[in-house]
């Protein structure tokens, strides 16, 4: 009886404190609960086997099944094995059987709990899955593999030009193109790349101008590291000369748990010393491997420019034909899902901007006096299918109006005011940046208020775009408003992150390229235009630059050199003092025989309810949620609280109690 009572008191103790015991194969693992009769009152201990445990899935071959168990350890010391129920947490890396047999998907790596509950006990450990690829085209042999191991010197010529280190990749986009320079043409490269659950190492001949895309076969090595990632990559670049090794080259990156999303429309031109010249507005869908053009133009017309589209994806507004004379080109309303021509105003105008949601339109003229039709100083609110005036913005005393945006939310517009009196809208040196309130419900303007005066050494400052959460807004701050082609005007410029209130101003050196572009090139960069939504706790922001691209787009004469769109990631919550930016990527997709400009970010057209989606603001009632059969369909229903990328309204409404609600969707901050 008294020995019964001690192994009573014994088993008491070690399920109370839910200390972790030590199974007979050594694994470390909580348990809790007790049985009924006395052989489990004897059990002092469940363990897992295997515990921790480490699969590797080389080159998307999926190994054998694991093979688990529960062993139970007595206080005699004697083990059993248990019966019970098996579950993992991560069905994306793989699937545990009923009979605890564990395989791994192949399609992520990651970690997660592999969980057993039988006979009045519970037991967990972790199971983590990596991903290794190798990439040996040409059969390098193991001993020469091996000399990259044993490298001692600094590489003396290395230079890695693309991408910049401390960059942050977004998911869904193809890989960079690794290009460097300083090698000799039989120069062997080791290639790696290295996350928490991904390992890619390439090794090739790369001859000088070196450039290495990362290989989608036998599995594609990029997609599998961005969707196993959260945070940090390491990647480097070993060199193999002559039969000496160095010490790689190393960069950091960042990987966000996220994918772009909607569809980039800009302005594609062929260079401007290249003729005839052709120029088009296409789009670009994130992910996809070209643009697609989609306009239907009017009769007669040949050109149609200075677009903007509305932030819900459904309306474009541009002019057609734009002329230095401000007779032939007035602005029209698109239909962005089909390119179809929804109005045509007949009414000279500038640069136009269209409201969220495409009901409105403001415009204005803002050519010189002596060129047809000059400025009043005004904009005009009008819906997109009426050019009738509703109500004024006037800038009468102040300066000349254009460059006008709207707020994601809709309360409010950005414009540009120049006052050089005797230049037109496209050249003037001297500006500044004003904010209004904006109402369409009772048309009028209101609170108009000075945000951004030009400076010394960037007089002009243009081309506003606001943050998702409508809070801040991006800007260019250069010696030239030459909006088509900075590069034909030698114009210089760089990015700023200003407050809608105007005092708070940030310069985006990180995007600019100050700690990885020559001090000529960080300041080549213009137009920039958020993404609508925060995705993976950063705004996204598009812009133009003709900056060098690594290897491969190198030209620095500002008459010839081209024009191609960048993407950065911003903090989602900026802060006073504090460059919330990171290094801009080179937008995969574009042509680069082509000059790209003026990148306008809108969503898709959203979808009704019922269609596939992965992510609410994909819908046209903000939520995507699960179909019950392992996809996510629209539905009008939160069913509960608002996932990632579901609307919301407060962060209240958000499932994770670390989201945020920004722009009217859920996200959760970078330093998740």
């Amino acid at each position: 009886m008294k020995s019964s009572l001690l192994v009573l008191v014994l088993l008491t103790l070690a399920c109370a404190s839910g200390a972790d015991r030590s199974g007979a194969g050594g694994a470390s693992t909580s348990t809790t609960g007790h049985g009924g009769d006395d052989s489990l009152l004897q059990i002092v201990s469940v363990a897992i086997e295997p515990a921790d445990a480490v699969i590797v899935v080389h080159n998307g071959a999926i190994p054998a099944p694991t093979q688990y168990s529960a062993v139970a350890t007595r206080s005699d010391g004697s083990t059993v094995a248990l019966t019970g129920t098996w579950s993992f947490d991560r069905p994306d890396v793989g699937t545990l059987a009923d009979t605890g047999a564990f395989t791994a998907s192949g399609l992520l790596g990651g970690k997660g709990q592999v969980r057993f509950e039988g006979e009045g006990f519970e037991a967990d450990t972790s199971l983590t899955v990596k991903l290794l690829i190798t990439s040996n085209p040409e059969g390098v042999a193991a001993a020469t593999q091996e000399l990259f191991d044993k490298a001692t010197l600094s590489d003396p010529a290395l230079d890695i030009r693309y991408p910049y280190d401390a960059t942050v990749f977004p998911r869904g986009i193809a890989g960079p193109t690794l290009q460097w320079n300083g090698g000799l043409a039989q120069d062997l490269y080791r290639v790696r790349l290295a996350s928490e659950f991904v390992e890619f190492v390439g090794y090739k001949t790369v001859p000088p101008k070196s450039r290495y895309d990362f290989p989608t076969t036998p599995v594609d090595a990029w997609l599998k590291l961005t969707d196993s990632t959260v945070g940090d990559v390491t990647a480097s670049v070993q060199r193999l000369s002559s039969g000496t090794a160095y010490l790689p080259k190393t960069q950091t990156w960042k990987i966000a748990p996220a994918n772009l999303t909607g569809l980039v429309y800009f302005w594609e031109t062929t260079p401007w010393n290249v003729f005839p010249q052709a120029s088009t507005i296409v789009r670009l869908e994130p992910g996809e491997g070209s643009p697609q053009p989609f306009l239907q133009m009017p009769p007669g017309i040949t050109c149609v420019a200075c677009h903007s589209v509305s932030k819900d994806g459904s309306t474009i507004v541009a002019s057609f034909d734009g002329s230095t004379t401000g007779i032939n080109n007035p602005w029209g309303t698109y239909d962005a899902k089909s390119g179809a021509l929804l109005y045509d105003s007949g009414e000279p105008s500038g640069f136009q901007a269209v409201s969220p949601t495409g009901s409105h339109v403001l415009y204005g003229t803002w050519r010189q006096a002596s060129w047809g039709r000059p400025s009043d100083g005004k904009l005009n609110l009008s819906t997109s299918t009426d050019k009738t005036s509703l109500a004024e913005l006037d800038f009468t005393g102040i300066g000349f109006p254009g460059y006008p945006v709207w707020s994601t939310d809709g309360t409010k517009v950005a414009v540009v005011v120049r006052t050089d009196s005797q230049e037109d809208g496209l050249h003037f040196n001297h500006s500044s940046l004003w904010i209004a309130d904006v109402d369409v419900v009772n048309p009028s303007f209101s609170n108009l208020k000075k945000i951004a005066s030009p400076t010394t050494q960037a007089t002009v400052v243009t081309y506003p775009s606001f943050s998702p959460d409508s809070q801040w807004i991006a800007l260019s701050r250069a010696t030239n408003a030459q909006s088509t082609s900075p590069m034909a005007w030698g114009a210089q410029g760089e990015l700023w992150l200003a407050s809608i209130d105007g005092t708070v101003h940030i310069a985006l050196d990180n995007l600019n390229g100050k700690s990885y572009l020559t001090p000529s090139q960080s300041r080549t960069s213009f137009v920039p235009n958020f993404m609508p939504v925060s995705v993976g706790g950063y705004f996204w922001i598009v812009f133009q630059s003709p900056r060098i691209y690594g290897n491969t787009l190198e030209d620095e004469n500002v008459q010839t050199r081209r024009t191609q769109l960048w993407v950065a990631a911003i903090d989602a919550d900026p802060k006073p003092g504090q460059d919330p930016s990171h290094p801009a990527f080179w937008l995969p997709g574009q042509d680069i025989a082509m000059s790209n400009m003026r990148g306008q970010w809108s969503l898709s057209p959203c979808k009704p309810k019922g269609s596939t989606c992965e992510a609410g603001y994909e819908c046209c009632d903000g939520f995507c949620k699960p179909d019950g059969m392992g996809g996510f369909v629209c539905d009008d229903d939160d069913g509960g609280c608002s996932a990632i990328g579901d609307a919301c309204q407060t962060a209240a409404d958000c499932c994770d109690p670390g989201a945020q609600c920004i722009g009217g969707y859920c996200d959760l901050p970078p330093s998740k």
